[in-house]
Parts: C-alpha cells; sequence; structure tokens
C-alpha cells in the first residue's frame, strides 16, 4: 500500500497570477481570429478582382485563372491553417483551467485567525453546473470540452474554405466551358455585362 504524497500548498497570489495567464490566452486566441477575418477578407477580394481580370480578355484570361486559383488554393490551406490556431488556443486555455481546478483545493490563505481557510474550488463547481446543464460539448477535433457557443467559432474559417473552394470550382468549370467554346461564348457574355452597366 502506497502512502499519498502530501500536496504543496499553493500561494493566492500564485493562483491569481496563473488565472490572469488564461484570460491573456483568450484575448489572444480573438486577437488572432480578428486578424485571420480580415486576411481572409483581403484574400477573398483579391480572388475576385482576379477573375474579374481574367474575364476582360483572351491574353489574360489564363493567367488570370491560374492567379485566382492560386488565390483560392492559399486561402483554403490558411483557413485550415486558422481552425488549428482555434484548437491549439482552446487546448492551451482547457490544460491551464484544469491545471486551476487542480491548485484551488492546495491554496493557502493569508488569514489573521488560525482556522484553515479552504479553497471553494469556483471552477470545479461552474464547470459541473454548465455539464449538469447541458451547455458543455465535446469540440469537434480534439475532443475537448467547450462551452457550445464556442464551436461558432469554427464557422467562419470553414464559410471561407466553402466560398475559396466553390471559387476554385466555378473558375475550373469557365475554364472548361471557355476552353471547349474557344473563349468567344465567354467574352460575348462579358461585353454584354459591359454595356449594361
Amino acid at each position: 500500500m502506497t502512502e499519498d504524497v502530501p500536496q504543496p500548498s499553493v500561494s493566492f497570489d500564485e493562483f491569481k497570477l496563473f488565472y490572469e495567464t488564461t484570460e491573456k490566452v483568450t484575448d489572444r486566441r480573438l486577437a488572432t481570429n480578428r486578424w485571420n477575418y480580415s486576411v481572409c477578407l483581403a484574400m477573398l477580394v483579391g480572388a475576385a478582382a482576379t477573375g474579374r481580370w481574367a474575364l476582360l480578355s483572351t491574353t489574360s484570361f489564363i493567367p488570370g485563372s491560374i492567379a485566382a486559383i492560386l488565390i483560392c488554393s492559399m486561402a483554403i490551406l490558411f483557413c485550415r491553417h486558422w481552425l488549428s490556431q482555434i484548437e491549439d488556443f482552446k487546448s492551451l486555455n482547457n490544460a491551464k483551467f484544469n491545471i486551476l481546478n487542480q491548485m484551488a483545493p492546495l491554496i493557502v490563505f493569508n488569514s489573521n485567525n488560525d482556522d484553515e481557510i479552504k479553497s471553494f474550488q469556483p471552477f470545479v463547481k461552474e464547470w459541473d453546473e454548465l455539464k449538469n446543464s447541458k451547455a458543455v460539448v465535446q469540440t469537434h477535433v480534439l475532443k475537448l470540452e467547450a462551452l457550445t457557443s464556442s464551436n461558432i467559432e469554427y464557422f467562419i474559417p470553414k464559410a471561407f474554405i466553402f466560398l475559396f473552394s466553390a471559387g476554385t470550382v466555378g473558375i475550373i468549370i469557365v475554364a472548361i466551358f471557355a476552353g471547349l467554346t474557344g473563349f468567344s461564348a465567354i467574352f460575348e457574355l462579358n461585353s454584354t455585362l459591359e454595356t449594361v452597366e
């Protein structure tokens, strides 16, 4: 039979300091999401402008189509990287809160009386309450537990992946159509659209 090794006491100030690092990770994740969203919007505008340039004449069609496909492909890779970043930040925060929950029962508060003050373990109790109310789900990739609304964060990069994939497929279909018709139908349509404008 092995004896339980007594755990060392934890300073409340250390607990507080470590908690602040979890807040900073969340702030960094939100800032990263804003930056990635801006980059994806810029790539979307770039792909659209390049696609439009490709339709201006037969000389710009092939290089414009290739450039638009390359932009869309890079954007898809970027969005996949963005999804990985979200998972990494969530994993880091999950690990930090697990450590905070382990630290909580060991906290020693400075007290004037001789009674030992114990931690209420608010993070453990809060998480249990959330689980009981079914507000916690497992995330799709790493199977971490998270609030149900946190999965919404995955929607924007997935929507961009869909847009860029659809754009790539659309460009390829237009290129095939252009090759089969000798480019004439596309540029006749383009000149018709320009006269309408």
